[in-house]
């Protein structure tokens, strides 16, 4: 059986607890043997990241594991930054082919 793989994108703002909030399911999810990786800079990582380009790809995603989540609910914001991209105001956008491609099989969300 393939190792499933979760991916997490905060967008929206900032929200308190939200580090601890991914922390939370890195850490779960290593008790389960799966992998994360954190989509960096909200919707734009997701919707700008080029998954062929070694650079963006580097700049976008960032595997998330016990050791660089450790400290992370200790300070404010969000460990994998927001921005102010609005998806559902971009034409074109290959969102589906994205999490496809990426091999994303579970989204979880908080709110």
């Amino acid at each position: 059986m393939a190792k499933k793989r979760i991916g997490i994108l905060t967008g929206g703002g900032d929200v308190p607890g939200l580090n601890s909030v991914i922390k939370s399911v890195v850490y779960r999810a290593a008790e389960l043997g799966c992998e994360v990786v954190g989509i960096r800079r909200g919707w734009e990582g997701l919707t700008h990241v080029d998954l062929n380009d070694p650079g963006s790809k580097a700049h976008y995603i960032l595997p998330l594991n016990r050791e660089n989540t450790r400290t992370i609910d200790r300070s404010g914001g969000t460990f994998l930054h927001s921005s102010r991209t609005n998806p559902t105001k971009m034409k074109n956008l290959p969102l589906l082919c994205r999490y496809r491609s990426s091999k994303l099989e579970n989204r979880p969300r908080a709110a």
